[in-house]
């Protein structure tokens, strides 16, 4: 598997365990909100014991106080505490629906609760009849099995609330080791694949400088060719054409009416000027000899003759020579600016201009063309291959260098700016040399 499906599958197994724990969390949480809902209903239950027993003690009460007292007014009130008692007991039978072994223990406490109400309807009975009614053995024999029964499901309750506390406790545990594990897990996985990316990109990274290094070694050598084809040009080749030349002549001298030697003598010249057009195209010594400045002038005017486009040259006075890869970077980046001027702009008119701004000098080519294609201006801001090939050699040259190369083309045409930092030529004795101006 390669690494970015390594890295592919490593981020889908951490989202994948990322849903799955979220799944188990929800189950969990549900499970918390389920023993909450117990515990509440526990002590729903054990209010409403107690609520029994306070109603129980109140009726107990009404009913001692009418005996002692004769008042006819706590009958009512005893009355509708029966009521109450009831309804009590009503309630305690719902909440403990769930519940086998209380609704035992409310069957027992209901018999046994409206056998204490009987004996107090009896003893209210006798009281109104004038009939001393005094506590008999099977009324508080009633009451305390009453107190026994609900003392029982108390503790039944109590034990219930015991367990589903634990219960929500262990819950609320599981939930947060679920989430902790999760999210502790997770951050490991994407921690993986954030290295696996970063490596990725180092990866990358270390390619495309090996690409760029690979390419200007290319151009380097290519430059190194160039410069040893126009020396062979100029003083091989050349040197064969003045020498077949200076034949012709003399043979002129001795058929000065011969059209053919007039022929042969003219393709001669012709031989030697594009002889030395070519070698100078390839490495112009006035680079070398004059500096940047010269050779920009005179690929210009030459270039101007050749293509029929009138260039404006401006260089700014006082420039001073550079370096020679400076030099020879600019010179190519003028080179294949006014060739794509020429071939793909349209234009009749091109500006050129050669400055400094700061620690920079600068390059600009400006055609008032057609303005180059969206999709071609777009590929070559991406730095991909479809910009063109002259213009990406032109844009490693110039970023080996430690320089730029900046393109804007509209419908009014394109401009080249080529900025690379400033690298003066040092003399021998340490002073920067001054760019010879160029008269021709």
């Amino acid at each position: 598997m390669s690494s970015t499906g390594k890295a592919n599958a490593v981020l889908a197994a951490a989202i994948i365990f990322l849903l799955l724990s979220s799944c188990a969390a929800y189950l969990a949480i549900k499970r918390l909100q389920t023993s909450g809902q117990w515990v509440v209903h526990t002590l729903d239950v054990q209010h409403a014991l107690d609520h029994f027993s306070s109603t129980v003690g109140r009726a107990g009460r009404l009913r001692a106080e009418y005996l002692q007292t004769g008042d006819a007014a706590l009958i009512s009130r005893q009355a509708e505490v029966v009521v109450e008692v009831r309804n009590s007991l009503a309630d305690i039978q719902k909440l403990t629906a769930d519940n086998v072994n209380q609704q035992v223990n409310w069957k027992k406490l209901a018999a046994i609760t409206e056998q204490r109400l009987t004996f107090a309807d009896q003893a209210l009975q006798r009281k109104r009849s004038g009939i001393q009614a005094p506590i008999n053995q099977e009324m508080m024999a009633a009451a305390d099995a009453s107190d026994a029964l609900i003392q029982n499901m108390a503790n039944e309750e109590e034990r219930l609330l015991s367990e589903r506390q634990q219960r929500q406790r262990s819950s609320f545990t599981v939930i947060g080791a679920i989430l902790l594990t999760s999210l502790f897990l997770a951050l490991v996985l994407f921690l993986v694949h954030h290295e696996m990316i970063t490596d990725q990109v180092r990866e990358r990274l270390r390619a495309e400088t090996a690409q760029r290094n690979l390419s200007a070694r290319l151009l380097t050598l290519q430059d190194e060719e160039r410069r040893k084809f126009a020396r062979e040009l100029h003083d091989s080749v050349g040197q064969h054409l003045a020498a077949i030349k200076m034949a012709v002549s003399m043979l002129e001298k001795k058929l000065p009416s011969d059209p053919i030697v007039n022929d042969c003598l003219k393709l001669a010249d012709d031989a030697i000027a594009e002889t030395r057009t070519i070698s100078h195209l390839l490495h112009p010594p006035l680079l070398d000899e004059a500096g940047l400045n010269s050779a920009i002038q005179w690929f210009v005017d030459g270039f101007a003759r050749r293509s029929g486009i009138q260039v404006n040259l401006q260089i700014q006075p006082g420039v001073q020579r550079f370096e020679d890869s400076t030099e020879l970077v600019l010179f190519r980046a003028l080179q294949e600016s006014l060739t794509n001027v020429h071939r793909h702009s349209g234009a009749k008119q091109a500006d050129v201009s050669l400055t400094t701004s700061g620690d920079e000098v600068v390059l600009t080519v400006r055609d008032h063309g057609d303005g180059m294609p969206a999709a071609v201006l777009q590929n070559l801001k991406e730095e991909r291959a479809a910009g063109g090939v002259g213009l990406a050699g032109m844009t490693e040259r110039i970023r080996e260098i430690g320089g730029r190369l900046e393109v804007n083309s509209s419908v009014h045409g394109t401009e080249i700016s080529a900025r690379v930092p400033v690298r003066s030529r040092v003399a021998p004795n340490g002073e920067s040399l001054p760019a010879p101006v160029f008269k021709g």
